[in-house]
């Protein structure tokens, strides 16, 4: 039993990528770049970048989930009640991530509709009804994606708190 609770220590980007999802480098980068895109809003929208971060630390948290049910499954934790806790927790942070991207994609929407409605703005004499019609569409776009964008961030919060109660499940797990 020794020897399998070694080898879920030292496979490579096992239980370190779980811990390094959780330590806080990751993700403070990607609340960094959530924080990055809210201060630059509105002069340029990067949601593509924070996107691109949120689907890497997505796919490592899957990739260190794969290998501790691995490792779990030839120590025999499978059926232990801290088991199902790392489930469920498991289980809110992708419904977590799922959610922030879909904020995140309907942020970029909105960004981009109000990047629309300003040049559709500029294309009439302003003052005129259509003129004012226009930049109104604009800046409601812009405050649909500032708000969008806050809930995305407050998923990705979400996010982190799942997956610190998921490591602490799998530390109590793996240290029996």
């Amino acid at each position: 039993m020794e020897e399998w609770r070694e080898l879920a220590r030292s496979v490579p980007g096992g239980p370190v990528t779980l811990l390094l999802v959780v330590d806080g480098t990751t993700t403070r980068r990607l609340l960094a770049s959530f924080d990055r895109t809210h201060g630059r809003l509105q002069r340029v929208v990067n949601l593509a970048e924070t996107r691109r971060e949120l689907n890497r630390l997505t796919a490592l948290h899957g990739a260190a989930g794969r290998v501790f049910v691995l490792c779990a499954m030839f120590l025999g934790h499978r059926a232990d009640p801290l088991w199902e806790s790392w489930e469920v927790h498991r289980a809110a942070a992708l419904d977590h991530a799922a959610e922030a991207q879909r904020l995140l994609r309907s942020a970029a929407t909105h960004a981009r509709a109000a990047r629309a409605a300003d040049r559709m703005a500029d294309s009439f004499h302003r003052p005129s009804p259509a003129w004012d019609a226009w930049v109104a569409a604009s800046l409601s776009h812009a405050r649909r994606t500032i708000w969008v964008e806050m809930r995305a961030q407050a998923a990705v919060r979400r996010i982190c708190d799942a997956v610190a109660l998921e490591f602490f499940d799998a530390w109590m797990i793996l240290n029996r």
